[in-house]
Formats: structure tokens, sequence, C-alpha cells
């Protein structure tokens, strides 16, 4: 009696595990193949967000850029079966943004869903920095720059990537060691300074005729740089092309 009770109950116990692994892995199936959907309906967004970011970006410093931080509000839907639509906020190239997600019907563009999608851009270029403090309305020299990667907050300042371009220009103000040289905070060699007596030089295609005249800068400038010069004689105010650092020419 007692070896027929067991085998009774290990028979029970085989005929319960065969019928509940079925199911077991029939959940479990399912739950990967919905992650999978999701994972890849997530890549194509994400894919499809930093290409139409990126457009805003010039080219040079596009693969500098790092995306992190996405967030997904949009439903996970079969988006193959639309066309997207993406408009992207907070313009600026450093920090948070919002991508709108707007779903169109192929056929007529009508919007079938919206919702958005939040993530975060950093830069990490390699630019030029002030190797040591570099001071106002100093010459700058190769020795006093260096190349060093840095999350810069924005690409309007006009960074440098080499120092190709740099040696020679000239600081605006004074620079701290280990900061980005910039467009903004540098500036090329001032040849002429305020209140510089030069020669303006006319010139006149059509007959030929080349005259020149005494003026005074009303402004620094640097070799072909534009500035304002007043005709001592008559006291007319010209835009001039810099030349030399005694001649400008009226443009």
């Amino acid at each position: 009696m007692f070896k027929k009770a067991i085998f009774i109950i290990i028979f029970l116990l085989l005929f319960l595990f065969s019928g509940l692994l079925p199911f077991t892995l029939k959940v479990s199936f399912a739950g990967s193949e919905n992650l999978a959907v999701k994972s890849n309906t997530g890549q194509i967004l994400k894919k499809m967000v930093i290409k139409s970011y990126l457009k805003k970006v010039p080219l040079k410093f596009r693969k500098y850029f790092h995306f992190d931080d996405f967030t997904f509000n949009v439903p996970f839907k079969n988006i193959k079966d639309y066309s997207v639509r993406i408009e992207i906020s907070n313009s600026g190239f450093s920090g948070y943004h919002t991508a709108i997600i707007k779903l169109l019907d192929k056929n007529n563009g009508a919007i079938k869903g919206m919702d958005s999608i939040n993530f975060k851009t950093e830069i990490y270029a390699p630019v030029v920095s002030a190797a040591e403090t570099i001071g106002r309305f100093q010459i700058i020299k190769p020795d006093d720059v260096k190349i060093s990667y840095k999350n810069i907050p924005s690409l309007n300042d006009g960074y440098y990537l080499n120092d190709k371009n740099i040696a020679g220009r000239e600081a605006k103000f004074f620079i701290a060691a280990g900061s980005a040289l910039t467009k903004a905070n540098t500036e090329r060699k001032r040849i002429i300074n305020f209140g510089d007596i030069v020669n303006i030089v006319y010139k006149s295609k059509r007959a030929g005729l080349i005259l020149k005249t005494k003026g005074m800068a009303l402004q620094a400038g640097a070799l072909n740089s534009v500035i304002r010069v007043k005709n001592i004689q008559s006291g007319t105010i010209l835009n001039c092309l810099v030349k030399s650092d005694k001649t400008v020419v009226v443009r």
C-alpha cells in the first residue's frame, strides 16, 4: 500500500509539472518577444532623433557629440506603418532637449499620433586651450596654447580644433589657463589703432583713377578687417579695408 501511495504521488507531481511547463515557456517567450519589439522600436526612434538633431550641427563638430539619457514617452507602435516627423525644441547645442514625434498617415499626411522623447547632448571636442594665463592684448604664440578635450557648452563662440590659425592672434581680454580659445576672446593682431592717422585710398574702376587723402582711424583693426575712418579734409566717415598699418582702401 505504502509503495502504491508513493507511486501515485510521484505520478501526480509529474502530471502537474508536465502541465505547467508549456505554460511557463509560453509566458517567458511572449515576454521576451515583446521586449524585443520595444527595444527595436526604441532604437529606430533613437537613431531618427539623433539624425534629425545632427542636421543642425556644423559638419566638423558632429563626430564630437554624445547622446544620452533618452526617455521614451512614445507609445510603442509599429512606426514603419507611418511617416515620422521629428521637431526638436531647445536648440542649444549642449544640455537637455525634447523631440516631438508626429506619426503621419503615409497617404494623406494626417496626424495619427504624437508624443515626445527627451534626451541629453554633450560636446567633447579637442579644442585649443590656454596652456597658461594669457593677458589682455597679448599676442598669442604657439607655446601659449595646447589641445585639450573639453565639454564645451555651445558652438557659437567659434572654437578652434587645431592651433594652425591661432598663433599670432591677439587676446581681447584676460584668458585663464585651461580656458578654451575662441573667436569671441581672441582677434587677429591689430595693426591700426584708434586715432592713428592713415592714408585713405579711393579707387575708381570705371575712371581708372586712384585718389589719396588723410584720415583718422575711429576703430582698431587687423589686416583685411573693415574699420571706420574719418576723412580729415571733409569730415566724412567711411568704411575702409585695412591693407597695411598705414593704408586703408574705401570699400
